[in-house]
């Protein structure tokens, strides 16, 4: 391909070729071209640097027409030119053309240098085009040098800054699913991905201890059936597929209104109860893939209706899965209970998990001795079957224990949840939809196509109950918690995949329309109190779910709501058409203009949030490092241990005076905190100018919002203003 020069730069050669010319140069241009063409075929075999001495001289040959061709003869740097052998020079003569030589070849150096490099950064302007998309892969070639021009507008720096952003929301899943509690393996991952992930199935209890518990279940002997679970877990071994299903059954039924012996009484069995369920699924978690048959199997299954009443004309359920009959004797209770019960905030919390704390210690259950059960067997069991039922149980009883049932099932849907996505970030679309389907989808039977299952149903439904019952906040949260799992859920499966990523964060029509769905639910059981509107999106969590809920709260329109949106309407002064609270006829029944102007802030700042904006913006106009998301490597010394990570003391024993080796020389113990790589997100052209229209509108707000508070003083803007006052450009930078 040929390389085009700058025509300052050929004269310059030009001009110092001509200035060291000589009359005998002139004399001999004749027999010189003839050899000069002879010369350059063989120059052209040699190496890259006669090809670009070559170019040079055949432009300038090129170029010399107007100037009657008066050049030099182009030397070489390889080749040894001299003159025709017919002529014969004096050694005044030979000396000049010794010096043009040497003057030739030093020019002909550099401009083959300055060519090449003008070659190279010719061809990779041409190579290298607008960035238009970034990959995990692809992120190292991306150039890290600061612009001088605005950060807003410059695109060499956007792609690189928002990836880091928006890898950071994606991998985040605690602050994604709003987590109450951190999983064990969120922390370590290395642990998680070896022992758990791809680890074998754990190991199962001999058939003696595995019959002897069976046993203690049936004949209601509580003390021994905790003492032995707990012996299993901490040895590593499962206690079998109907553990959970037997836990739960005696969390709703076992009644400690009525005390046995001095030295212990049923509640304690039913605290212990509780911390067991934990402690399984902490030390076989549901990230364990070969536990997941187990998990499965439990959500599928019923509960025994003897644990529910001892008439079985009286059940308060006839459904064949746990959540189906939990939900029904919610249902149940809704309608019996007084509004002073519903309201009352109980004490159906739980500690998660605290099981070295509780009690003085990991083997406090076996201070609980055996002697307290009762001696006759027979009637001990009659007795408790009758009595330990959750019919049996007071109306606040049943309705507490409900709800800490309820909330350990949350427990593991939200822990197995959290590390899928972990697992599972690369073609999430595909692998939700597989048999490895994390358990939230399982139990409400999503698909691709479809979302509003009867399962989902169900729970909009009680949601929408209990709030119109005036159920107490602490309770409405864990019904809302299993509605944001669903949701999240929901837009995992309409993830758009790519050559180069996912595309996050983008709200899918499916799930839209299943927040819309949602919205109607709720307003069939509540119609005419805006007071519960207004409590309850406070609840929450998930930020496009409350966003949205809010759109259909105040716009009728199928417009998605934006900050270009809401921008919009704050400029067209819509909240005037509200009147204030104080001159509302009905104010349970009409929004006032404080509460419209609350709501859309919140709907404003829920969408920066889910969107990362704010720390978008500090990145790009404040030069602040993003700080990458971390987790605990391997540790340095790697203990014989058991999938579960329980110390495994016979290998220990063989390999003793190794380890007392190992204690000698260590000087501490640690495992080491890593940066999690970036996630493969697609970042293009589409949503670079998404987020830059997103911060645009959004300063483009605080100057709206400033305006209307000098027209309208009486109105309280400062809300508004706080959190915009986080987006106003500094000195010197240009919005």
């Amino acid at each position: 391909m040929p390389i085009t020069r700058s025509r300052s730069k050929i004269e310059l050669i030009r001009g110092d070729i001509r200035e060291n010319d000589t009359k005998t140069i002139k004399l001999q241009k004749k027999r010189a071209a003839s050899e000069l063409g002879h010369q350059l075929k063989e120059i052209t075999n040699k190496n890259e640097m006669n090809e670009a001495a070559k170019i040079v001289s055949a432009e300038t040959t090129k170029n010399e027409g107007k100037y009657k061709r008066e050049t030099a003869e182009p030397m070489n740097i390889d080749a040894d030119v001299s003159p025709p052998k017919t002529q014969k020079l004096t050694e005044e003569e030979s000396n000049e053309k010794e010096a043009i030589k040497i003057n030739n070849k030093s020019l002909a150096q550099i401009s083959g240098n300055k060519c090449l490099e003008g070659s190279s950064k010719y061809e990779n302007k041409r190579k290298s085009p607008k960035v238009k998309s970034i990959s995990l892969k692809a992120q190292n070639n991306i150039s890290s040098k600061a612009e001088a021009a605005n950060p807003i507008t410059s695109t060499n720096n956007l792609p690189e800054q928002l990836l880091s952003v928006i890898s950071n929301l994606y991998l985040n899943v605690a602050q994604r699913l709003h987590l109450d509690f951190t999983p064990r393996c969120l922390d370590d991952l290395a642990h998680c991905h070896r022992h758990h992930y791809r680890s074998d199935s754990p190991e199962m209890p001999s058939r003696n201890q595995a019959q002897g518990l069976r046993t203690a279940f049936e004949q209601l002997r509580y003390v021994t059936s905790i003492n032995l679970t707990t012996d299993m877990c901490l040895r590593g071994e499962f206690p079998g597929a109907a553990i959970f299903k037997k836990l739960l059954e005696l969390i709703l039924s076992i009644n400690y209104t009525s005390k046995q012996q001095p030295n212990i009484t049923s509640q304690q069995c039913y605290n212990k109860y509780i911390e067991l369920f934990l402690m399984i699924v902490r030390t076989f978690p549901p990230c364990w893939h070969k536990m997941r048959s187990y998990y499965i199997d439990f959500l599928d299954r019923g509960l025994d209706t003897s644990k529910l009443s001892s008439n079985k004309e009286t059940l308060p359920s006839k459904s064949s899965k746990v959540c189906d009959i939990l939900l029904d004797l919610l249902e149940d209770l809704l309608k019996k209970c007084p509004q002073s019960d519903l309201s009352f905030p109980g004490s159906d919390s739980l500690n998660i998990p605290t099981f070295m704390d509780a009690n003085g210690g990991p083997n406090s259950s076996s201070d609980i001795s055996f002697s307290s059960e009762c001696w006759n067997q027979n009637q001990y069991e009659e007795h408790e079957r009758q009595l330990q039922t959750n019919i049996a149980l007071t109306l606040v009883q049943r309705l507490e224990r409900i709800f800490v049932a309820l909330r350990l099932i949350l427990h593991t849907l939200e822990y197995d949840l959290a590390m899928w996505v972990l697992h599972h970030n690369k073609n999430t679309k595909d692998w939700i939809c597989s048999e490895n389907r994390p358990l939230i989808v399982v139990m409400c039977e999503l698909t691709q196509f479809t979302r509003m299952t009867r399962m989902a149903r169900r729970i909009f439904t009680v949601f929408s109950e209990a709030v119109a019952k005036g159920l107490c906040k602490s309770r409405l949260q864990v019904l809302e918690r299993y509605i944001s799992l669903l949701m999240v859920a929901s837009n995992t499966m309409d993830m758009e995949n790519t050559a180069i990523g996912v595309k996050y964060p983008v709200l899918g029509e499916k799930t839209k329309d299943l927040i819309k769905d949602f919205f109607e639910i709720f307003k069939e059981h509540n119609r005419e109190d805006i007071t519960k509107y207004m409590e309850n999106i406070e609840l929450l969590h998930i930020p496009f779910v409350r966003y949205e809920f809010i759109d259909s709260v105040l716009f009728t329109n199928s417009e998605p709501l934006t900050p270009q949106k809401i921008a919009l309407d704050m400029a067209k002064k819509r909240w005037l058409q509200h009147k204030i609270f104080a001159e509302l006829e009905k104010p349970s029944e009409d929004i006032s203009r404080e509460q419209y102007l609350h709501l859309l802030l919140n709907a404003l700042r829920s969408y920066c949030d889910w969107h990362g904006l704010k720390t978008f913006w500090d990145i790009v106009t404040k030069s602040v490092k993003i700080t990458p998301l971390t987790t605990t490597n391997d540790s340095v010394h790697r203990w014989p241990t058991h999938g579960s990570g329980v110390l495994l003391l016979k290998k220990m024993a063989k390999d003793v005076k190794q380890l007392e080796t190992k204690l000698i020389m260590t000087v501490r113990m640690c495992k080491p905190k890593v940066d999690l790589p970036l996630a493969d997100i697609c970042i293009d052209e589409t949503i670079i100018r998404k987020y830059r229209q997103d911060l645009k509108f959004v300063v483009g707000l605080h100057n709206v919002i400033l305006k209307q508070k000098q027209e309208y003083p009486e109105v309280d803007f400062s809300e508004w203003l706080h959190f915009l006052n986080d987006f106003i450009p500094e000195r010197g930078t240009a919005s």
